[in-house]
């Protein structure tokens, strides 16, 4: 997706992964995971917690990390003797990010005789971001690999789940549309500088695909915003999605956190209109091969009506299945891991 020709030896035995969590998930659903010796942004973002790519595939837990997103270690990665490496790239065209991404791949060219390595383009990477770019993502993939059937079959499952929402949310009428705030917790955290919370825009760990859910973020920028109680009780939105950020992602911190009081006024709170996406943006876009999950509980949660026979913590348990072969046991506990049991427990 750099617009080269990569030439590789197969069959590929030792693999690196660099970017954030889309490769490893492919992987895993390939059956191929057991290939990939060093990886990159899949685990130094996490702060030692669990997510989908260090559940599906524990071993990557005691592999060297190679450090995250455009700051990759190429000469420790090199260093393991990869066949291949793979890299995820995220915040193409976002200022500083572009520009680190472009001088890593110049240098990734330095050992392109001996290694080959693939650029993989995130949605992140295009000015209107799509689901055909994850689909592209997944059929590079299965050409690497020679898992071309399962790649189709992957992405025919992917399509079905994005289905499901676009057909309920294509009608939607701009003036019909609540307010909704992408939200960040902050209370206790160095990050929010005294701030209570952060507020997030499309395409940035908020709405992934605006133009499918139709959801009418409160943030109509590009910039995540640090913001006070008096300005989030000023935007008083109709509902509220809580993302993973370090003051917490659950629901209840914000309707009984003593930190919060302030916003314990706000309409969405009183009304029970918060909901939360856990673990799935623990970083931005590792969501991965969820992110038609992702999309489902932000398009019910806005639009409940239109959703009233879904239970996505039911879609979510068969996406678990389909993809990574989980059984009940295993779905349970990586719904936990992931801050998504709540779906389950509230019948969501």
């Amino acid at each position: 997706m750099d617009g080269r020709t990569v030439s590789i030896s197969e069959p590929l035995k030792r693999v690196v992964t660099a970017g954030y969590g889309m490769a490893p998930c492919v992987m895993a659903a390939f059956g191929v995971g057991d290939l990939i010796v060093g990886t990159g942004g899949s685990l130094s973002s996490t702060a030692g917690k669990e997510y989908t790519p260090t559940f599906v595939l524990p071993v990557i837990k005691a592999l060297p990390d190679l450090g995250r997103g455009a700051d990759l270690n190429i000469e420790a990665a090199v260093a393991l003797n990869p066949d291949i490496i793979i890299l995820e790239k995220d915040c193409a065209g976002q200022g500083s990010a572009s520009a680190a991404y472009v001088k890593l791949i110049e240098r990734f060219s330095l050992f392109n005789n001996s290694i080959p390595f693939v650029v993989l383009n995130n949605p992140a990477c295009f000015e209107k971001p799509s689901p055909d770019t994850v689909y592209k993502e997944i059929t590079i993939m299965g050409e690497l690999f020679d898992k071309q059937v399962r790649a189709r079959e992957i992405i025919d499952l992917l399509k079905e789940e994005v289905a499901l929402v676009a057909d309920r949310t294509k009608d939607i009428e701009p003036d019909n549309r609540p307010s909704v705030l992408f939200m960040g917790l902050l209370a206790g955290t160095d990050y929010g500088k005294g701030k209570l919370a952060v507020s997030v825009p499309d395409y940035d760990c908020g709405t992934i695909f605006p133009e499918i859910t139709n959801i009418k973020n409160i943030n109509t920028g590009k910039t995540r915003e640090l913001m006070s109680s008096e300005q989030l009780l000023t935007l008083d939105p109709d509902v509220i999605i809580l993302l993973c950020y370090p003051g917490g992602y659950e629901v209840d911190i914000l309707y009984n956190s003593e930190d919060y009081d302030a916003l314990q006024k706000m309409r969405a709170v009183v009304e029970k209109n918060v909901f939360t996406t856990g673990r799935f943006e623990a970083s931005r876009h590792t969501a991965g091969l969820e992110f038609p999950i992702e999309m489902l509980i932000e398009a019910k949660a806005v639009y409940p009506e239109r959703f009233q026979d879904i239970k996505v913590g039911e879609q979510l348990t068969k996406h678990y299945k389909a993809l990574y072969s989980l059984n009940d046991t295993q779905v349970k506990m990586l719904k936990e891991a992931m801050a998504l049991d709540w779906m389950d427990k509230d019948g969501f």
